[in-house]
Order: structure tokens, then C-alpha cells, then sequence
């Protein structure tokens, strides 16, 4: 059971955002763009970055939150449910979360293995046009489970973002619209991950890729 004094995170009470949140945000982007990082390893454990971003804008005390998933053996975390509002499918409990973690890493690292190789295929074998469409049907993919999952206490969105920056930008394809904070505008954001949830994936497959080429 979740201990009674332990509270609920929210970094946007803290004084220092979202002064601090832009700029760490932008200064991991930039050293993505840099290639400073590596982007398979940001994609399929995004831990490192969470604790980066968000460290000092945790409850004092709390610093844990930054950084670990919701299950891993700290006090507060053991047992720290989340949920979306009107959407029962978010938030996984806390007891399944670190495996179902190690899972999303192995799926994501085998994905980006497939799309390594198909990058390197000549153009005249898989068209240049093919290789994104790949890639973003991917990227949805994974961007969707991470979310479904929630597993951080708070800034999950921020890192499905980072993600998606990640694995899009591994082959060169930079967003021009995708903003990590803040998130997207809404709508259609939203809207765009509950009919993808429901089963309607081209919408969310449609505007990812207009970040791209748009």
C-alpha cells in the first residue's frame, strides 16, 4: 500500500519551472542533434535523461522521483500509481513496471537493429520513401507503449518526446515540429494518441510525419 506521506509529484508547483525544464530539455536535444548521445540507448532507457531533466524539481526530499521508474525499490515509488483521466488503459501498476520496462528496452533495441539494417540498404532496394515510413510506424509504435505504461511518477510525455526525437533523428530525419516542452499543441495531440489507441493509427503516423517533412 502506498505510504500515506508520501506525495504526489508535480513538477509544475516548483518555483525553478519551467525556467529549468526549457533548458535542460533544450540542451539534450541539442546534444542529440550534436550526436553527443547516443540515441539507441536514449530511446530504450530513457532513466539517465529523466533524471537530468527533471533533478531539483522533485518534492524536497523526493529526488528519487527523477530518474527511477515507478516500482523500483525506493519508498515512495514502490507502490506510486498513475492514471489519465478517461483513460483506464494508462498508467500499468507499479509492480509490473520494471519488467514490462525491460521488455519495452529489448523491443525497442531489436527495432532499431531492423531499422540500422534497412538504412543501409541502397535506395534502389528499399526507396528513400519507404525507409521513413518505416521508421514512423515505429516511432508511433513505441511512442504509444511508453505512454500506456507510464512509468515515471510524472514526466512521462517529456520522455515518449525524447524518444521519438531519438529514433527519428538517429537516421537524419529532425523533427521541425515536435516540441518535448511543452508538449504539442492540443488538439490535436491528444486526440491523436486516443485514435491511435483505438485502433486508428494513420492520424498520429500522418502528423509525425509532417514534422518531418513539413
Amino acid at each position: 500500500m502506498h505510504p500515506a506521506d508520501c506525495p504526489n509529484w508535480e513538477y509544475k508547483d516548483h518555483p525553478n519551472y519551467p525556467r529549468d525544464l526549457v533548458a535542460r530539455v533544450t540542451r539534450v536535444l541539442f546534444d542529440l542533434k550534436r550526436g553527443t548521445i547516443d540515441s539507441c540507448q536514449l530511446a530504450a532507457d530513457t532513466r539517465s535523461k529523466h533524471g537530468e531533466v527533471f533533478r531539483n524539481l522533485t518534492p524536497p526530499g523526493f529526488e528519487y522521483f527523477a530518474g527511477h521508474y515507478r516500482g523500483e525499490i525506493f519508498r515512495c515509488l514502490q507502490y506510486y500509481f498513475v492514471g489519465v483521466q478517461g483513460d483506464r488503459s494508462v498508467g500499468l501498476a507499479p509492480t509490473y513496471v520494471v519488467n514490462r520496462m525491460r521488455w519495452f528496452e529489448g523491443l525497442v533495441r531489436r527495432g532499431i537493429a531492423t531499422l540500422d539494417e534497412a538504412s543501409q540498404l541502397p535506395n534502389s532496394q528499399v526507396p528513400p520513401e519507404q525507409k521513413i515510413l518505416f521508421t514512423v510506424v515505429f516511432v508511433c509504435r513505441v511512442f504509444e507503449l511508453f505512454l500506456q505504461i507510464h512509468p515515471y511518477a510524472n514526466g512521462n510525455g517529456h520522455m515518449a518526446r525524447f524518444m521519438v526525437w531519438a529514433i527519428l533523428g538517429r537516421y537524419g530525419y529532425w523533427p521541425s515540429k515536435w516540441p518535448v516542452e511543452p508538449r504539442p499543441p492540443n488538439p490535436p495531440y491528444i486526440n491523436l494518441i486516443t485514435q491511435y489507441r483505438s485502433g486508428n493509427r494513420s492520424p498520429l503516423e500522418n502528423y509525425i510525419l509532417s514534422c518531418i517533412v513539413g
